[in-house]
């Protein structure tokens, strides 16, 4: 969901359980990138501290490596949206969507430069 001030990542029960977590708010304040990838699983790096991961299949919690946290709900090797952030426990956000390109402009327009 994206509204004026925040950006909430809402997950199926299953995709709570996957990652062991709730669903994920951000200010829009944080966001300091927005971009679509081919492959949401292919941006995902680093070890799983808390999740669920099955190469090809499902990548779903934190993951953590030399460049930064990142919290991912990716399913099936599709399109994905990366959202970097600053001043948040996370540097970035990688989620798989249906339409990329359509949330990369819903989340640009009003963007903070």
């Amino acid at each position: 969901m994206i509204d004026d001030d925040t950006v909430t990542i809402r997950m199926s029960p299953a995709e709570k359980a996957e990652s062991l977590h709730r669903d994920l708010t951000v200010p829009r304040s944080a966001i300091t990138g927005v971009r679509v990838a081919s492959s949401g699983m292919d941006e995902v790096h680093g070890f799983k501290l808390v999740g669920s991961g099955i190469p090809g299949v499902m990548m779903v919690g934190s993951f953590k490596s030399g460049a930064g946290s990142t919290f991912a709900v990716c399913h099936r090797n599709g399109p994905a949206i990366v959202i970097d952030l600053t001043g948040e426990h996370y540097d970035r956000i990688v989620m798989t969507v249906d339409n990329p390109e359509d949330v990369a402009s819903q989340l640009a327009v009003g963007a903070q430069s």
